[in-house]
């Protein structure tokens, strides 16, 4: 009598393993960042690229807050427009 493999018996007869057991072993056995073979980062580069971002919003944001036309209207007590010709020299021309 010849006794036909079923799909299951395949599978459990090679490789006790389901798919998803499968793919979370891979996933936790991949190389990642600077080991994975394509990597153009190292470790210390993404380090650094967040440490600058991190600057970059930090400074932003003392920007928006001390320096903005917006922020030196309301430290000098004029308004806005004040500011704006300032800057554009249209008024306090004579002043470098």
């Amino acid at each position: 009598m010849i006794h036909h493999a079923t799909h299951s018996d395949k599978r459990n007869s090679r490789n006790p393993l389901t798919r998803e057991q499968y793919l979370l072993r891979c996933r936790a056995q991949a190389k990642r960042g600077q080991d994975a073979p394509a990597a153009k980062l190292l470790d210390i580069d993404v380090i650094s690229i967040r440490s600058a971002v991190r600057q970059r919003e930090s400074l932003l944001k003392h920007i928006r807050d001390n320096l903005s036309n917006d922020a030196l209207c309301k430290l000098y007590g004029v308004s806005e427009n004040v500011i704006t010709r300032v800057v554009k020299y249209e008024n306090y021309g004579h002043i470098a």
